[in-house]
């Protein structure tokens, strides 16, 4: 019986979610503590694509920056334990 090869090495399910949550954890850190330069880098790829983004209301768009960071640093703690448990 032949195994699948996605499920070996660097392509089997847990590593891949695990990247992902790494990946998520770094932006999380990244909005919830330093959220202008979360901001900053959003207006650098867009600019790439042509597209100017300023926020209306700075202030609120640090707050929200700094909140949502929050949330996905949980969301990503989260995919981790899951992984962990499951796989």
């Amino acid at each position: 019986m032949m195994q699948c090869p996605i499920y070996s090495g660097c392509m089997s399910p847990k590593f891949v979610f695990l990247a992902v949550s790494v990946a998520g954890f770094g932006l999380g850190v990244l909005s919830a503590f330093w959220p202008g330069r979360s901001i900053g880098l959003y207006q650098w790829i867009m600019a790439r694509f042509n597209w100017k983004v300023e926020p209306i209301d700075l202030s609120r768009e640090v707050r929200n920056t700094r909140i949502l960071g929050a949330g996905l640093i949980l969301i990503t703690i989260l995919l981790c334990a899951v992984v962990f448990s499951k796989f």
